[in-house]
């Protein structure tokens, strides 16, 4: 089973520190532990606004090697805080083992076919903590498969967690956190009626939901950029990349007078989607 580390980063709209976060602190973190990772923004249009949200403007994703520990990994993904150009940064990591996993039909084991995600931070109270996680890993996550989008789904249990706020830096108590995260990734950039339909025609869902015996966070996230590898020619990720050029034009529509920074793109092996 794999382990991640989770970023969900908010810099309050410092184009600045936006910058410095994006083109210069994950391809460290990328070369530092010798893997890939993938950033995303939250959509515009939530369908589950009445729903508790994940804070952060990004929400980073880290596939961790074998043999790492959590604590080290924690060091080496949040910044210090001296690198940090907004006083205003929040930073919340948390490094994740997996529990569960399931996989659609249209799954090739390329995450570049991933569009976008729906995450969900969620903790059964605890007198039914047992028959929920029973339920939700042999029924209610393998039926949503059947939602042709979804590429995968993955369930993880809270490893550690760490909080950059107010200029200063903190380990968690990881007992009051939410303990299990659910990853649900789609080759679509629009939440497929499927599941939605699914979710409200679950009586059990409803009954754990409604009578208070769960409590959740969610959030939605489009995938903007992979690293540090270049996309494959036949990712449909690649019908809605955009690299800005001179304050720019998008890689489709490029005109003849962009030619002479095509060998400034190609050498740069950060793509933004």
């Amino acid at each position: 089973m794999s382990r991640i580390a989770c970023v969900w980063a908010d810099f309050r709209d410092d184009a600045a520190a936006n910058d410095w976060y994006e083109n210069r602190h994950i391809p460290d973190v990328v070369g530092r532990l010798d893997t890939q990772a993938r950033n995303a923004e939250p959509v515009e249009d939530n369908t589950f606004k009445e729903v508790e949200q994940i804070e952060g403007a990004f929400m980073t994703v880290y596939d961790l090697p074998d043999g790492k520990d959590a604590k080290e990994v924690d060091a080496q993904i949040q910044p210090a805080l001296d690198e940090l150009l907004t006083k205003d940064a929040r930073l919340d990591a948390r490094i994740y083992a997996e529990h569960a996993n399931w996989f659609g039909s249209e799954w090739r084991g390329d995450v570049e076919d991933v569009q976008m995600w729906i995450v969900v931070l969620w903790q059964p109270a605890e007198a039914v903590h047992d028959e929920f996680v029973k339920w939700f890993t042999e029924e209610f996550a393998p039926g949503l498969l059947e939602c042709p989008e979804l590429l995968r789904t993955r369930v993880f249990k809270l490893e550690n967690a760490s909080l950059v706020q107010d200029q200063k830096r903190e380990q968690q108590t990881l007992s009051s956190m939410y303990q299990y995260m659910t990853f649900w990734e789609f080759d679509c950039d629009d939440l497929p009626w499927e599941l939605l339909v699914y979710l409200g025609s679950s009586e059990r869902w409803r009954y754990y939901v409604e009578g208070n015996h769960l409590k959740w966070q969610i959030g939605q996230f489009l995938v903007n950029r992979i690293y540090p590898e270049e996309q494959s020619a036949d990712s449909p990720a690649t019908n809605r990349t955009s690299i800005i050029l001179n304050g720019g034009s998008n890689r489709d529509g490029q005109s003849d007078s962009d030619e002479d920074d095509d060998d400034d793109v190609n050498a740069d092996p950060y793509i933004s989607r």
